[in-house]
């Protein structure tokens, strides 16, 4: 009974961690250094990720403990509790930035559409970039890629550097490519509009088998 009491009061402590927003001294430490990305990563995981597992993992580890005791089978039920709780988080967690990813792919293809038409009435790719970043697409993930993009060549970065750099951070794959496809026209001394016409035609084949399958 004590265990699980620690248990408990070390879950619901977690939990309050996990839910509170920033502090004051937070707050006035943002107002002093520059901004920060949203979610801390450590080797490729949030930090919230990492703490809603162990948060699921402690409650599981409750809820195996009051089956055990309410059963009388014994510690069977502790451990497999525990598990299915620490990965949970990570299920849901998955899924959630699969949906954001493929409504950024979606999004992407209106990105190219509107490029296309930038361009055509005469604007540098990079002016197009600045505008849609501007405007946004719908994609709450795409769009604040595209700000950190325009952020990034205001600061002088190169536009494809930029791009390949946040499509590999963010992993919307058409920021990859178009940066690609953008380098590979430059090297090659072709037109933006005709390398921005094969890329909208492409994806518009795309999404048509797509939609076909």
């Amino acid at each position: 009974m004590t265990v699980g009491a620690v248990a408990i009061g070390i879950a619901v402590a977690l939990l309050v961690i996990a839910c509170r927003g920033a502090s004051i001294v937070d707050r006035r430490l943002g107002r002093l250094v520059p901004a920060r990305p949203r979610a801390q990563r450590l080797g490729g995981i949030d930090d919230r990720e990492i703490l809603a597992r162990i948060t699921g993992g402690l409650v599981g580890c409750i809820v195996g403990c009051l089956i055990a005791w309410a059963l009388g089978i014994g510690l069977f039920p502790i451990p497999i509790a525990a598990y299915g709780g620490a990965i949970a988080p990570a299920i849901l967690h998955h899924r959630r930035s699969a949906a954001r990813r493929e409504v950024a792919d979606r999004a992407f293809v209106t990105l190219v559409e509107w490029l296309h038409a930038l361009v055509a009435s005469g604007r540098p790719i990079e002016a197009a970039i600045v505008r849609s970043a501007v405007r946004g697409t719908g994609s709450s993930l795409l769009d604040a890629s595209l700000d950190r993009v325009r952020r990034d060549y205001t600061l002088g970065v190169p536009l494809g550097d930029a791009l390949a750099r946040e499509g590999s951070a963010s992993g919307v794959r058409g920021l990859a490519g178009l940066a690609e496809r953008l380098e590979r026209a430059r090297d090659l001394g072709r037109g933006m509009l005709p390398m921005l016409q094969d890329l909208r035609d492409q994806l518009r084949a795309s999404e048509r088998a797509r939609a076909l399958r």
